[in-house]
């Protein structure tokens, strides 16, 4: 289970770069990613990893609608891919 919320996380990088470099992202699969990441936040609500999971999902949502600044989405993209290699390492 761990391993599969881990490939969730590395899945959620790619769609978050892909983003954040303007490639063509369908709408849809954005949508889709930023819901699983706060469906999976939210089953551990009380966790330090999965409140940034939520929060990314939330950036994901909103960056359909804004810019956000590019150095924010790597910095994000980067935790999270970390957090994602970690799991599927452990």
């Amino acid at each position: 289970m761990v391993k599969t919320l881990g490939i969730l996380d590395i899945f959620a990088v790619i769609v978050l770069l892909s983003v954040s470099f303007d490639v063509d992202t369908p709408k849809g699969l954005v949508i889709i990613t930023a819901a699983l990441l706060c469906l999976k936040g939210s089953i551990f609500i009380f966790d330090i990893a999965s409140i940034f999971d939520i929060g990314v999902g939330i950036l994901l949502f909103l960056s359909l609608f804004m810019t956000l600044p590019l150095l924010l989405l790597l910095i994000v993209a980067a935790v999270l891919g970390f957090k994602g290699i970690l799991s599927l390492a452990l």
